[in-house]
């Protein structure tokens, strides 16, 4: 078996032992894709949900700023 890069080789279990036709290969690279988008699909649902939970956190700290603005004006009329 030859031997594979060490960035592939901690994930040697999605290697097939052995291709031996085209056909495999391009079933094996198609899997490999797939899978990939999968991830990448799966991290940019995480990161847009990320940014919207510090988006209304945001907000709500905006919020709360302009309340102790109001009450800090207010209080010292």
């Amino acid at each position: 078996m030859a031997s594979q890069p060490p960035a592939l080789a901690k994930n040697a279990k999605s290697f097939p032992p052995d291709i031996s036709s085209p056909h495999e290969l391009t079933a094996f690279v198609e899997t490999l894709l797939e899978q990939l988008d999968a991830k990448f699909d799966e991290m940019s649902t995480q990161i847009l949900d990320k940014m919207s939970e510090m988006s209304t956190r945001v907000d709500a700290l905006e919020t709360a700023i302009n309340d102790i603005i109001q009450v800090d004006v207010s209080g010292s009329v």
